[in-house]
């Protein structure tokens, strides 16, 4: 199954801020068709550190404001398998540390 939650919207953005593929390619530095590719994917694409921060610089704007998450379907809350399982108990989470068998000081000295 395909699932795409996360989408991208460049081209949202863009639109909203009256900004040209031309204008976009220039501050990057990169071709119109660089940027056209850009806009017309609906999934995040990769990008350096360096590119997104140039898209974030040019479009003034925050990289969340690029993404946007959309579930499939929203999750059952009556359906307990959605509920992820650990087959760990909380004393799995101390390793090395004995169980407090409630014994006080002198009752484990007479017990030795």
């Amino acid at each position: 199954m395909d699932r795409k939650v996360i989408r991208w919207k460049l081209n949202e953005l863009m639109a909203q801020k009256r900004i040209r593929n031309k204008d976009l390619a220039t501050v990057l530095g990169i071709s119109e068709n660089s940027v056209y590719r850009l806009r017309r994917t609906d999934e995040m694409p990769r990008l350096s550190p360096d590119r997104l921060n140039g898209i974030c610089e040019a479009l003034v704007c925050q990289p969340g404001d690029l993404l946007s998450w959309e579930p499939d379907e929203p999750p059952n809350k009556n359906n307990k398998s959605d509920t992820p399982k650990s087959s760990r108990s909380d004393s799995d989470l101390s390793p090395n540390t004995p169980k407090d068998s409630g014994n006080t000081k002198a009752e484990a000295q007479k017990a030795a």
